[in-house]
């Protein structure tokens, strides 16, 4: 895939950008396709279908283009989803995602397939980003610097509350349908449930597709229905929908007035996801693709390991009302986070997504070990100096690049507890 190739297909669609700005009152100034430039948009994960486009000459500001792009990316082709379209409105608008100046979700069927002459796009306003690529390669410890609550963690903890507070959950309601359309098994499933983070765009459209095939009866696709694979997914001994509903039941829930809360989640919240929004000078949400309803503590699963963060979080979230969190709710709050985290990165995602290294005994290793991680998790409920020396332990490890040797601590106090 070559940088050409990727700027080439952003700019048959400049034209209609332009109208779409021009009709938002954006860009006036603006007169053709000729006085734009368009560049790759160069991160980390290097994705074709996000681009740069900058007035050549006029003082308008760049803006960030997402597109549908026909170049495969992680295996899968992008689209430009409703659900994120109407959720970038709703987080912008209280300012919580970059400004979304114009999008186009035009879709023009032919048979079973969308016009491929006609991607649809969004148009957002430039961000700088938080992740800093280099020093996280360099720095051993960058995770856990950046994650602190004086840093990115602290700013994540802000946007974190405010989107709690200030984006109800009404809006997910009709994506909740289409969800279960795709995904049957998530019909028994609360709206507290860990697994609606597991439905990402991604994931449901290799559904849909897989689901589209099946009317053809080729003996693969046959094969893969008569196994019920989990989302259809293509590895070999991926888990079934029972596997992925008996872990569900299986997760321990989450407790307290406030990580129990349910919310619209950012869903993948972690620093590269956070930008300086140019025009606001604010730190705001990106790639919202995963964003979702959940109980609060699940957007802390990738930076909460930091007591300091619960802190800022349940102060940002309670600064309203004119009171200030406890001690205890801080802490408690703290311990949730990290049930959340491990729920999360130890069990769905391994469980749900694809990862190579799943083999014939993996599902029934992993409902086994959310069975021990369910029992783990009520007794340190029910012993809370032992819980708080745990929590403890974790963030000291953290704070110097390691980890926690969750296993042996986990068969320790279910041993201890025995």
């Amino acid at each position: 895939m070559s940088t050409e190739d990727c700027v080439s297909e952003l700019r048959d669609l400049i034209p209609r950008v332009l109208q779409a700005l021009h009709t938002n009152k954006v860009w006036e100034s603006v007169k053709s396709a000729e006085e734009i430039s368009c560049e790759k948009f160069e991160d980390f994960m290097s994705r074709p279908y996000i681009s740069i486009l900058t007035p050549v000459n006029t003082e308008e500001s760049p803006v960030v283009v997402k597109f549908e792009s026909k170049i495969p990316f992680a295996g899968r082709l992008f689209r430009i989803e409703p659900q994120t379209v109407e959720i970038h409105q709703l987080l912008s608008d209280q300012g919580l995602a970059t400004t979304l100046l114009a999008f186009s979700l035009n879709q023009t069927m032919c048979g079973d397939h969308v016009e491929d002459s006609l991607p649809n796009f969004t148009v957002e306003t430039v961000g700088v980003g938080c992740f800093d690529l280099a020093a996280a390669s360099a720095e051993e410890n960058y995770f856990a610097h950046a994650n602190s609550e004086t840093e990115t963690g602290g700013v994540m903890a802000k946007l974190a509350a405010r989107l709690h507070k200030k984006i109800p959950v009404q809006w997910f309601d009709k994506y909740r349908r289409e969800k279960c359309e795709l995904c049957p098994l998530m019909k028994d499933e609360a709206d507290d449930s860990a697994l609606w983070v597991m439905m990402r765009t991604p994931a449901l459209a290799q559904a849909r597709l897989a689901a589209k095939a099946g009317g053809s009866g080729g003996d693969e696709v046959q094969v893969v229905h008569k196994k019920n694979k989990f989302l259809n997914q293509k590895r070999a001994h991926a888990a079934s929908d029972e596997d992925v509903k008996r872990l569900a039941a299986l997760l321990p829930r989450p407790c307290g007035e406030h990580a129990s809360r349910v919310v619209t989640c950012h869903g993948d919240l972690w620093a590269a996801n956070v930008v300086m929004d140019k025009r606001s000078n604010q730190a705001v949400l990106i790639d919202l693709e995963g964003v979702t309803v959940s109980y609060a503590a699940t957007d802390f699963a990738q930076f909460g390991e930091s007591r300091g963060v619960s802190k800022v979080y349940l102060e940002e979230l309670m600064e309203d009302t004119g009171s200030v969190p406890t001690e205890e709710d801080i802490d408690k709050f703290w311990f949730e986070v990290l049930i959340a985290g491990h729920v999360q990165r130890g069990i769905l995602r391994p469980t749900c997504w694809e990862e190579d290294d799943w083999d014939e005994t993996s599902a029934n290793k992993m409902i086994a070990h959310a069975e021990q991680f369910s029992a783990y998790v009520e007794k340190l409920r029910n012993d809370w100096d032992l819980a708080l020396q745990i929590c403890r332990l974790n963030a000291q490890k953290a704070s110097e690049g390691s980890d926690m040797d969750f296993y042996d601590v986990m068969d320790s106090v279910l041993g201890k507890s025995s």
